[in-house]
C-alpha cells in the first residue's frame, strides 16, 4: 500500500484572504471573539491581543514570504492601500445605526396600523364555505385550520411579529459587538438601542390582547411573545426582587444581593426593561450629576450591579475608571449569592466577562480573594 504526501504552500494572499476573513466574521456575524482568533490560530495561539486587534482593523497586515513560507506582520503603508483590507469602526457603527432608525421607523408604522385595528375592534372575522363548516361539524377540522392558517391578513400580523423579533435580536447583538469594541479599543462609539424599547413596549401593548400569531413550530418567537404578555404584567405592578434560585432568564444583582430578573428571548430585551423598571420604581436617578439624562443600564452597571444571563455574569464597575469616574468593586454578597446560583442552577460552571470564560465555580471563588486579579483575568478589558 502506497502513500502520497501533500505538499501545501502558502500562496502570496494569505495574510490577505486570513484579514477578510476575520473581518466577515466581525462585520456579517457580529463575533469579535470569532475575528480576533483568527489570527491567534493562524500564528499557533501566540498571537499579542495588541497586534490582533490593529490586524482585524487593517493598521497592521500581514504579508507572506512566500520562499520562506513564513507569516510577516507589518505597520499599514501606503503601498498596502487598495490592496489590504481596512476597518473603519466608527463608520461601520454609524452605518449600523442608520440601517437600524430606517428599518425601526417601518416596523413601528406597521406596529402602530396593527395596534390601531385591534384597539377599535379586538375580534377578527373568518369566513368558511359551507362545506367547510359541515366537515368540522362532523369532526373534521383540518380545512377550517387550514383556512385559518392561510389568510393573507393574518399571515401579514404573524410576519410582522417574526419580523420585529429578529429585528430587535440582531439590534442588541450589534449593541452588545460595540461595547466590545469600546473596551478593547479604548473608543467611544455610540450605538443607540434606546427606541428598541420603544418598539418592545409595542409588541406589549399588541400582547396584551393574546392574540396568537404563530404557529407551535417557531418556539423562540411564541416565547417571545408569551414573556411579553409576563412581563408587561410585571411592569405594570411594579417589579420586585426575586429568589434567583429560579433560574430566571436574565437579571440584575444589586450589590446588596437583591436579584431583579425577567423571563424571555434576547429579543424581549431583559436586561433594559428590568432597568427601566428599576428607575420607574425610583431606584435609578432619571438625571445624572450633572442634570444630564441617563440609561438606566449604564447606571447599574457604573453602581456596581451585576448583570446576568444564564450562567453568563458580566461586571463593569471596575471599569468606571476609562470613563473617569471611580470604579465600584463587586461584593462578598454577590461573590456568595453568584457561587451558590452557579452550584444550583448551572451545574458549577460559569461563564464569565465579556469573553465569557468558561471557569468552575469553585475556581471562580478562588479567584474572587484578589479583586484586582479577578478583574484583570475576567472583567477588564486591558
Amino acid at each position: 500500500m502506497s502513500t502520497e504526501t501533500l505538499d501545501f504552500r502558502i500562496s502570496a494572499d494569505a495574510g490577505i484572504l486570513l484579514m477578510n476573513i476575520a473581518q466577515e466574521h466581525l462585520l456579517y456575524r457580529t463575533d469579535i471573539d470569532k475575528a480576533l482568533n483568527v489570527f491567534n490560530e493562524s500564528f499557533g495561539g501566540g498571537c499579542p491581543d495588541d497586534m490582533m486587534l490593529k490586524l482585524l482593523t487593517g493598521d497592521m497586515v500581514i504579508e507572506v514570504d512566500v520562499d520562506t513560507q513564513q507569516f510577516m506582520v507589518d505597520d499599514r503603508k501606503p503601498e498596502h492601500e487598495g490592496i489590504f483590507p481596512k476597518l473603519d469602526l466608527l463608520k461601520f457603527f454609524a452605518e449600523k445605526q442608520k440601517q437600524m432608525d430606517e428599518h425601526l421607523k417601518d416596523i413601528e408604522k406597521g406596529l402602530d396600523a396593527l395596534i390601531d385595528k385591534f384597539r377599535y375592534s379586538n375580534t377578527y372575522r373568518f369566513y368558511f364555505s359551507a362545506e367547510t363548516i359541515m366537515k368540522y361539524i362532523y369532526g373534521n377540522d383540518e380545512d377550517l385550520i387550514a383556512d385559518i392558517r392561510e389568510d393573507e391578513e393574518l399571515k401579514s400580523y404573524k410576519s410582522l411579529i417574526k419580523i420585529t423579533y429578529e429585528f430587535i435580536k440582531k439590534s442588541m447583538d450589534i449593541s452588545n459587538l460595540c461595547r466590545k469594541v469600546n473596551g478593547l479599543y479604548g473608543t467611544d462609539i455610540e450605538f443607540d438601542t434606546y427606541d428598541l424599547l420603544n418598539l418592545t413596549k409595542k409588541v406589549q401593548e399588541i400582547a396584551r390582547l393574546d392574540f396568537n400569531f404563530t404557529e407551535g413550530h417557531e418556539d423562540n418567537v411564541q416565547n417571545y411573545l408569551e414573556a411579553t404578555v409576563e412581563i408587561d404584567e410585571i411592569i405594570k405592578t411594579g417589579i420586585e426582587p426575586v429568589d434567583i434560585m429560579d433560574n430566571y432568564s436574565a437579571g440584575w444583582l444589586s450589590p446588596e444581593g437583591e436579584y431583579y430578573a425577567l423571563n424571555g428571548e434576547i429579543a424581549n430585551m431583559l436586561h433594559n426593561q428590568i432597568a427601566d423598571a428599576l428607575q420607574e420604581k425610583g431606584l435609578i436617578p432619571e438625571n445624572d450629576e450633572h442634570g444630564h439624562s441617563q440609561s438606566p443600564d449604564t447606571w447599574l452597571e457604573q453602581q456596581g450591579w451585576v448583570k446576568i444571563h444564564g450562567n453568563n455574569v458580566h461586571f463593569a464597575g471596575c471599569l468606571n475608571h476609562k470613563l473617569r469616574k471611580t470604579n465600584v468593586d463587586i461584593t462578598e454578597k454577590q461573590i456568595d449569592v453568584i457561587c451558590d446560583y452557579i452550584e444550583n442552577c448551572h451545574a458549577c460552571e460559569i461563564k464569565v466577562g465579556w469573553r465569557l470564560t468558561r471557569q468552575s465555580v469553585t475556581m471562580f471563588r478562588v479567584a474572587a480573594r484578589d479583586l484586582t486579579s479577578l478583574y484583570r483575568r475576567f472583567f477588564s478589558f486591558d
